[in-house]
């Protein structure tokens, strides 16, 4: 193998820091991140926003808000929110229209009630804000989740539809995830 043509075999991962700086996202802004996990994402946003800025952390395991609070202590931030909610029964603390961002990463696949995580994105998003959405390609792959389990395109454009957001922009995030922004 020619070593000089490593490049065409290079294999991308999501990236948060990359992605972030890719993204309109200002010092001051407020961030909702659902389905957080552990702070993959929460963390690079909220260095982004500043101390003036606010990341609510949302995910329904009370293990990852904890990973998260845990993490707080270390780290020299104070401008994340981290709070438990079932995202498809749309109880989130969230004031209508009072972020500029919604992260959806990597968790969408995951709900049965897509259409009411998306609303209550549309919910909380103000108008002009946009939403992030990552998620894993509905293409066979090595890596991700079931096939069964992705969400096509198809489904999601019908979604969306239903929930008065549109897609503003298509952007390259990873070889085995597709990224969006929707605005409202």
């Amino acid at each position: 193998m020619n070593l000089d043509n490593r490049s065409n075999f290079a294999v991308k991962f999501l990236n948060p820091d990359k992605i972030i700086s890719e993204l309109e996202i200002l010092p001051g802004m407020k961030v909702a991140h659902f389905g957080c996990g552990t702070g993959f994402f929460t963390f690079s946003v909220a260095k982004k926003v500043g101390g003036d800025g606010l990341v609510y952390a949302i995910d329904i395991q009370p293990s990852k808000i904890e990973a998260i609070q845990s993490q707080l202590k270390t780290l020299d931030l104070n401008n994340i929110d981290a709070f438990r909610a079932n995202l498809e029964e749309k109880v989130t603390k969230i004031k209508n229209e009072s972020v500029d961002w919604v992260f959806i990463i990597n968790m969408l696949y995951q709900n049965k009630k897509k259409q009411e995580v998306l609303a209550e994105a549309q919910r909380t998003l103000r108008v002009g804000g946009k939403i992030l959405l990552i998620d894993w390609e509905d293409k066979d792959q090595s890596l991700g989740p079931d096939m069964n389990l992705r969400v096509s395109q198809d489904e999601l454009m019908s979604i969306l539809d239903n929930n008065d957001l549109s897609v503003w922009k298509k952007i390259n995030v990873s070889n085995f995830h597709f990224g969006l922004i929707l605005k409202k």
